[in-house]
């Protein structure tokens, strides 16, 4: 059994991913490779969201292949494809959920890591997590979530007053 920050390292060292860990059950980064989801695996990792659409840029491991490659490294795999910035309601829930009923630590992917982060935030702030806790999870990752969560809740009040 790794701990966590044996396991931060491994994952930070032993591949090249460049995983940012938000908390001890969730962390976010870019693509990844077969050999990374073995990586992650052996790690702890027992969840991948994928926020990717597919064919968002050339050359791009496409969801079939990477739910195929989860279920051989015994990952639950779950398919999220959002554009950036343009997060539904929907999106939001689903993504909670998904957290939730998550038996272990969860890992989520993107382009870069940020939009399925953007996601955790609004995602958690949902949940009841304070804007305070969510500000400091996207300062220790170096990300600004304070503009995300005030763009999203905007968005539903506007939306909320047009019904």
């Amino acid at each position: 059994y790794l701990s966590f920050f044996t396991t931060h390292a491994v994952l930070r060292g032993g591949t090249g991913m460049n995983i940012r860990t938000i908390n001890h059950h969730f962390s976010v980064s870019g693509p990844l490779t077969k050999d990374d989801l073995h990586t992650l695996a052996q790690a702890g990792i027992t969840t991948l969201i994928n926020g990717r659409p597919d064919f968002e840029e050339p050359n791009q491991v496409p969801d079939a292949i990477l739910r195929m490659w989860a279920r051989e490294t015994g990952l639950e795999y779950y398919f999220l494809p959002v554009v950036s910035g343009n997060y539904s309601e929907q999106d939001v829930a689903k993504f909670g959920r998904i957290l939730l009923g998550a038996r272990g630590r969860v890992h989520a992917i993107c382009r870069t890591g940020t939009r399925v982060l953007h996601l955790w935030a609004l995602a958690r702030w949902e949940q009841g997590l304070s804007q305070h806790e969510i500000k400091q999870a996207g300062d220790q990752a170096g990300v600004d979530l304070d503009g995300v969560l005030l763009t999203y809740q905007n968005r539903i009040s506007q939306s909320q007053n047009l019904h």
